[in-house]
């Protein structure tokens, strides 16, 4: 819910989602900080300004996909004045779960200990409702934290294209990750992962992994990418 103290006067204007533009991601920008650069890109092209109280207004407009991409944005600038209202985001299950993973994301990334808490909820809600599961795994494994993995890994195998497209892109956040013991008494095999993917019937799912593959370049990934 927003704020007793907002005023709807504070809040940018947005575009309606039939004139929602989303850009694509150029060439030359790599996995590690896309996610970044997309919610900043996604921002611009709607005419959105980038300045810290404008983003800080956005995280109460019930418009998850600006909700999210200003949260990302604000934890990607370390904007500790957006805290309480990233707060009050990450907690409030009024608003979509996938800007709630952004808010928790960028808690996190400014050393707030509700944000990994925020994230480890969402993680367990059900992956057939919602992508932001599988995004909370990679937003906890880009903290170091593995326990997500064992979802996204088994996602790749589910009946749901999406799903499993929405699964094979948290991949590469998996990759420092790999050998780290998990709680089931296994470890994070991230190229085994990959290989799950790469079975896939899709073009989509398979052409996003061997992207991802491409980039990794490590000699796990040439022989992944040399046996197809």
């Amino acid at each position: 819910m927003k704020p007793e103290n907002f005023e709807d006067s504070e809040a940018p204007l947005l575009p309606s989602l039939e004139d929602l533009v989303v850009p694509r991601r150029p060439i030359g920008v790599t996995y590690a900080t896309g996610d970044d650069y997309d919610a900043e890109a996604l921002l611009k092209a709607n005419g959105i300004s980038l300045e810290a109280d404008q983003l800080i207004a956005l995280l109460v407009v019930d418009f998850g996909i600006f909700q999210a991409a200003a949260a990302r944005v604000l934890g990607a600038r370390n904007e500790r004045a957006a805290i309480e209202q990233l707060h009050m985001l990450a907690a409030d299950d009024f608003f979509e779960e996938t800007a709630r993973v952004q808010a928790s994301y960028a808690l996190s990334r400014m050393g707030q200990i509700a944000g990994h808490g925020q994230l480890v909820e969402i993680l367990n809600y059900p992956v057939e409702a919602s992508p932001a599961p599988l995004q909370a795994a990679a937003a906890l494994a880009t903290l170091g934290d593995p326990q997500g993995f064992s979802l996204v890994r088994d996602t790749l195998d589910s009946s749901s294209t999406l799903n499993a497209m929405v699964a094979c892109k948290q991949l590469y956040a998996f990759v420092p990750l790999h050998g780290y013991p998990l709680a089931e008494g296994n470890q994070v095999d991230v190229y085994r992962a990959y290989s799950r993917a790469l079975l896939r019937k899709e073009p989509n799912i398979t052409g996003e992994a061997l992207a991802q593959l491409e980039e990794l370049n490590s000699p796990e990934a040439r022989a992944l990418i040399s046996g197809r």
